[in-house]
């Protein structure tokens, strides 16, 4: 059924991931103001890029408290991330019915780990925009959203290598899915928020969701006329 509304999904998609690489660095810079990110800004090169990036920011992370700014962009990050599970799940139903073992546990696992972070994160945001105690945030956090970014890693780079030995096309989503775990390393660990290792796969499934919408929109070839014939 998803196969049959997949421009919409695909358009769906293309905002959300458009979204998330312009919110995704204000979230980041907004979670190094709060008290448990701060830290963060000890790494060298998490400071070299968050410091300079919060001057030009400006109020686009100082308009309330950093608790605010950072929920409030969580928030809206939670309700983009549903494209991923729709893209993947329309682009399983159009793959063929006899699929290797392997696609079969990477679809099952992918799938999971796309629900649970998608879960968690929309959880965690609600939770933290209402005020509940810190000890229900972070058992929300670790049950939900720990576990399923994992698996969603996990999944995405086996799905990722089927695509790029099948031809899946566009290959971009091949290559950015096969490569999630690597890019989540360097987001969390390099650039300081792990929503950057999130980033590519919103990415990856819509450069799948555009190519979708440029081939529902194409016009239609017309048939090539038969060819006039002389007789003299």
């Amino acid at each position: 059924m998803l196969a049959r509304h997949r421009s919409t999904i695909g358009l769906y998609a293309i905002v959300a991931a458009a979204t998330g690489v312009l919110i995704e660095p204000l979230l980041a810079v907004a979670y190094f103001d709060t008290v448990g990110g701060a830290e963060q800004l000890d790494v060298p090169t998490v400071a070299a890029w968050a410091v300079p990036a919060r001057e030009l920011f400006g109020g686009l992370v100082t308009w309330a408290s950093a608790d605010v700014v950072y929920n409030t962009y969580t928030l809206i990050m939670a309700l983009m991330f549903p494209a991923v599970i729709a893209v993947a799940l329309a682009t399983r139903a159009q793959r063929p019915e006899l699929r290797k073992r392997s696609e079969r546990v990477g679809w099952r696992i992918a799938l999971t780990g796309y629900g649970l972070f998608g879960a968690g994160v929309l959880l965690v945001a609600v939770m933290v925009i209402s005020a509940a105690p810190d000890a229900l945030v972070d058992a929300g956090f670790m049950a939900l959203m720990i576990p399923g970014m994992l698996l969603s890693m996990i999944g995405s780079t086996i799905l990722g290598i089927v695509f790029l030995r099948t031809g899946h096309q566009p290959r971009l989503t091949g290559w950015l899915l096969a490569c999630s775990l690597p890019l989540l390393i360097v987001g969390s660990a390099v650039v300081g928020h792990n929503g950057f290792g999130i980033l590519p796969l919103m990415i990856a499934w819509a450069a799948t969701g555009s190519r979708w919408r440029a081939a529902d929109n194409a016009p239609p070839i017309e048939p090539a006329g038969r060819p006039l014939t002389q007789h003299g």
